[in-house]
């Protein structure tokens, strides 16, 4: 009886629970993929104010502090991505030709426009071609204004999605070992579970480090491509390459492809050939050999597995699924594996 009255009694407040962990799933679903994007960052944040704090004394400061530090790079970046940026709207503007006593300077035909008149004549299926390009090129101009202007509306939407990064990250750097403790206490301890706190903390540890390193590699290498193929404002190429590797599905194509086109439409066909193929090679060992690779040297998770977390998550969560689906997947992968191994044990004990 007592029994019953137990289950009796603790029945409606799993149905509760349940209830009011949809509702709050719900309410939450647009943005859980920041917060769980804040969580990893405090991942990195926590342990550089664990040692901060003893300087400071306030753990809010530290905090603070080690946000301010990891977030240093970003904002050294992003000052020679603009002056780098400010350099080349200098050039461009300087380039414009400026008008004289009412009349306007001829304007030079473009290079594409020089070497489609060197061709010679053209026959009818050669200027349908160029009819098409012309084509292409305009609702390209087109949908690349719409962009824009989705872009400046989206702004609000963007600073609402930082303070929410910002304040996750905050807060479970601040409690986030309460937060795992909470775990641990509802969940079994034992040596299964153990040993699944310690593979989730190798894969956190290979998906923070691995998304950074293989993005400044890539930039690297990169702007070393571009530097000896001759291209200017290398340091800001090797940067947009750097940041396109978070860009889900085109990543640095994104570059190489724009460079390469340019390139063989303005008559330079070896050099836009070279940058297309040296990019694929790039992309290719960079995505397929060297990141799963990396993340594989900070667990036991096979990189197939880190490699599939990587390109679907980006596919389906935007930029945060580069961090967030690896970590699923991952966490999917290990938890299978303890379940197998519960399985066998429990083999060996009936058959001894």
């Amino acid at each position: 009886m007592l029994s019953d009255l137990k289950i009796r009694s603790f029945t409606p407040l799993i149905i509760l629970l349940v209830l009011f962990t949809l509702l709050s799933f719900g309410i939450l679903l647009p943005v859980l993929s920041l917060i769980l994007l804040g969580a990893m960052f405090a991942y990195i944040v926590r342990p550089l104010a664990l040692k901060i704090k003893p300087l400071v004394r306030f753990e809010t400061l530290a905090i603070l502090l080690s946000m301010a530090i990891l977030a240093t790079p970003i904002i050294i970046i992003l000052y020679f991505t603009i002056e780098q940026i400010l350099l080349l709207s200098a050039d461009i503007l300087g380039s414009i030709p400026v008008t004289t006593n009412g009349t306007t300077a001829a304007v030079n035909n473009t290079l594409i426009n020089a070497n489609v008149q060197n061709l010679g004549p053209l026959d009818n299926i050669i200027d349908e071609f160029i009819d098409e390009i012309g084509k292409m090129i305009a609702q390209f101009i087109t949908w690349l204004a719409g962009q824009i202007i989705t872009a400046a509306a989206y702004i609000p939407t963007l600073f609402t999605e930082i303070i929410i990064l910002l304040f996750s990250t905050f807060y479970f750097a601040k409690d986030g070992n309460k937060f795992v403790n909470y775990l641990k206490n509802i969940l079994p301890a034992n040596e299964s579970f153990n040993k699944l706190y310690e593979q989730i903390n190798d894969i956190l540890k290979s998906i923070m480090i691995v998304n950074v390193i293989t993005a400044v590699i890539l930039g690297l290498i990169s702007t070393i491509l571009y530097y000896i193929l001759g291209y200017p404002y290398v340091l800001l190429l090797g940067i947009i390459t750097a940041f396109s590797e978070f860009i889900p599905v085109v990543g640095p194509w994104i570059v190489y492809g724009v460079l390469g086109i340019f390139d063989i439409l303005t008559g330079n066909i070896i050099r836009g050939i070279i940058v297309i193929v040296s990019g694929w090679l790039i992309d290719t060992v960079v995505d397929m050999y060297i990141r799963p690779r990396l993340a594989g040297q900070y667990s036991e998770v096979h990189p197939l597995v880190f490699l599939v977390g990587f390109v679907f998550g980006a596919i389906t969560l935007g930029l945060p699924g580069l961090f967030i689906g690896p970590l699923i997947v991952g966490i999917t992968y290990v938890i299978y594996l303890a379940y197998r191994d519960e399985k066998l044990k429990q083999k060996e004990l009936k058959n001894p």
